[in-house]
């Protein structure tokens, strides 16, 4: 059976996110393999951690020995074809030497993130965070924009955006959930979900999972649950323990938050059958115009609607409201709004989370 070695950026965090969705579906006619370093004390990233065969090399974010490593790590692929992750140096490069620049084995390059815009947010500050700093840290800019020059090499790319398809060319993947996995049908009544996260039965459910990033916007969520309008609102938080955001949230919200730890993703469907709707309130930065959050389609997917900023393809896949909430981003009222909406609709709040399975589902969540 053909083999598909896949690079993906820091095994130990969450870029697995957009690969296992890629790698998945060709799970069944392929042999698939993940490869990549681990920078840092941690194993695979913990809610992915038993989906694949990893193969890991254990690698500080350091220039110099993720260069040294980067033939040790290419030659652990044992793949037919070779598929990176990310146009960044520990996977492009890794992915250029193990198919020879693309001359021994078919490369394929997927783009979830624009990597060429900076960091940045003032031309002074790209000069000295990006140029003249950054020179031991592998995936800095200057090094992400080298090894840009060797995309042709790639014989096929997939991307997550149409931003990101305007600017690299390619095929749109949307890095949807697998839908044997996230299948309504199957998930647990609302009331039985929230006993078995010891969540309370009595109040709406916002859930926020994964890693407070700045550009997700976890600020302007805390600041519009803070708002009086949004009193009825619990949230709940899946995460890594002890992150300062979420510290901050939890006093900022008191009893009204609510922390479950890092959940395995194969239990992700059953968190989101016990939440009414999932946050989604990224900012109108670079990087964020570029991504759409696995987040969002997973909650799709369960019927649980999002509430999500008009940034990237975000309106698209929410059918400009029609299936979850719009807000302006950055803006904690908008959000306060949208919430405050959702918190009297109930209603509204089953039609709009309308997942694309039989009538049933909706009915049960409408009885909550």
């Amino acid at each position: 059976m053909t083999r598909i070695s896949f690079f993906v950026h820091d095994l130990a965090n969450n870029p697995v996110v957009r690969a296992a969705p890629l790698a998945q579906p060709l799970s069944g006619a392929f042999d698939v393999e993940l490869l990549g370093f681990l920078h840092g004390d941690r194993d695979v990233y913990e809610p992915y951690r038993t989906l694949f065969e990893y193969r890991t090399l254990r690698v500080p974010l350091d220039t110099a020995q993720v260069v040294g490593s980067l033939p040790r790590l290419a030659a652990m692929a044992t793949g037919d074809i070779v598929y990176a992750c990310k146009t960044l140096l520990p996977t492009f490069g890794a992915g250029l030497l193990a198919s020879s620049f693309g001359r021994r084995k078919p490369l394929l390059l997927d783009v979830e993130d624009d990597e060429r815009v900076p960091m940045g947010t003032t031309p002074l500050d790209v000069l000295w965070r990006d140029v003249l700093k950054g020179w031991r840290h592998a995936t800095a800019w200057k090094y992400t924009l080298a090894v840009h020059a060797f995309t042709g090499c790639a014989e096929a790319v997939t991307v997550s955006t149409s931003s990101l398809r305007a600017r690299y060319g390619g095929t749109i993947v949307r890095h949807g959930p697998d839908e044997t996995v996230f299948d309504p049908a199957r998930a647990p009544e609302p009331a039985v979900a929230r006993a078995s996260f010891g969540l309370r039965q009595d109040v709406p459910l916002a859930l926020f999972a994964g890693m407070p990033q700045p550009h997700k916007g976890f600020g302007v969520l805390r600041a519009a649950l803070a708002d009086p309008r949004c009193s009825a609102w619990h949230l709940v938080l899946a995460g890594p323990k002890g992150h300062p955001e979420f510290e901050v949230c939890q006093a900022t919200l008191g009893p009204r938050c609510h922390y479950v730890g890092v959940v395995p993703q194969a239990r992700m469907p059953e968190l989101l059958a016990a939440a009414d709707v999932a946050p989604v309130p990224q900012l109108a930065v670079r990087f964020a115009r570029s991504q759409l959050p696995a987040k969002a389609l997973e909650a799709m997917a369960m019927g649980c609607p999002p509430v999500a900023s008009r940034v990237s393809d975000l309106p698209e896949m929410l059918g400009d409201g029609a299936r979850g909430w719009l807000v302006e981003p950055g803006e904690a009222g908008s959000l306060a709004d949208a919430l405050a909406d959702a918190a009297a609709r109930p209603g509204e709040r089953a039609r709009r989370g309308e997942p694309h399975v039989p009538g049933s589902w909706s009915m049960r969540r409408a009885r909550r």
